[in-house]
């Protein structure tokens, strides 16, 4: 079986990889497509809309929180014990994929 490798190319950025493991997820972009049409919501109200469970849907908003493409309105020290609610950060989600068009069309 072929190996998978990381490309060695300079159009592939930061932002391509962010755009890869952001969109290269179906779950990810349910919580994307739901945070767009609801607004701000909690970790819970996320996991009972979307077809993922709560310690999933955990794990993917770090990746999107990471990425940019979701804001959080409390900092990540001070969670415990509050409920963070998440929304879409549509200027950065709209940044990451026109990276990703790039690199695709215009190699």
């Amino acid at each position: 079986m072929p190996r998978i490798t990381q490309p060695h190319d300079d159009a592939w950025s930061p932002d391509v990889e962010a755009a890869v493991a952001t969109f290269g997820n179906r779950s990810r972009n349910e919580i994307l497509r739901y945070l767009s049409a609801h607004g701000p919501a909690s970790r819970g109200d996320i996991a009972a809309s979307v077809s993922a469970g709560e310690p999933s849907v955990a794990k993917h908003l770090l990746i999107l929180e990471e990425s940019g493409a979701v804001l959080v309105d409390v900092e990540p020290g001070r969670r415990h014990g509050r409920s963070p609610r998440y929304s879409a950060n549509q200027t950065r989600i709209k940044e990451l994929l026109a990276a990703h068009l790039e690199y695709l069309l215009e190699g």
